[in-house]
């Protein structure tokens, strides 16, 4: 009885202190484009996808990312968030600080705001402007 007891007690200890299998738990993360979307006149949208694009964005441990456009590259902090809701489950918040407002694309000048949505797709842009939503991937 003891043995199994024992024996219960370090398999529970095992999965108790395995690390997450989530991906946007481990870092560094590079995330490139893989299409966009905007908002037509008449409501609808037109979803492009982008397959051969250098616009990425590197997450990296210590909150400092790295942004890529083209030629172009800007440096700034990030912070990640996770937030649990009753109805979709764990979601990942990532609000990224510019510097200066250069290559940022959301609706504030140097801050950006971007989700992991359902399909894990890092989902940001500046829809809630006016402009379009940019979908990224996890680089594997």
């Amino acid at each position: 009885m003891r043995r199994s007891i024992f024996i219960l007690v370090i398999v529970l200890i095992a999965f108790a202190c395995q690390e997450s299998q989530d991906p946007t738990d481990e870092f560094p993360q590079t995330w490139k484009i893989s299409g966009w979307q905007s908002e037509g006149q008449a409501g609808d949208s037109d979803f492009q996808s982008v397959t051969d694009s250098s616009y990425t964005y590197l997450f990296k441990k210590d909150g400092s990312f790295l942004k890529t456009v083209g030629i172009e590259t800007i440096s700034g902090t990030f912070k990640k968030e996770e937030l649990i809701f009753e109805v979709g489950g764990k979601r990942a918040i990532y609000t990224l600080f510019f510097p200066e407002p250069r290559l940022s694309s959301g609706c504030s000048a140097n801050v950006e705001g971007m989700s992991i949505d359902e399909n894990g797709l890092l989902v940001g842009g500046s829809a809630a402007c006016g402009g379009p939503s940019i979908y990224l991937t996890l680089v594997k």
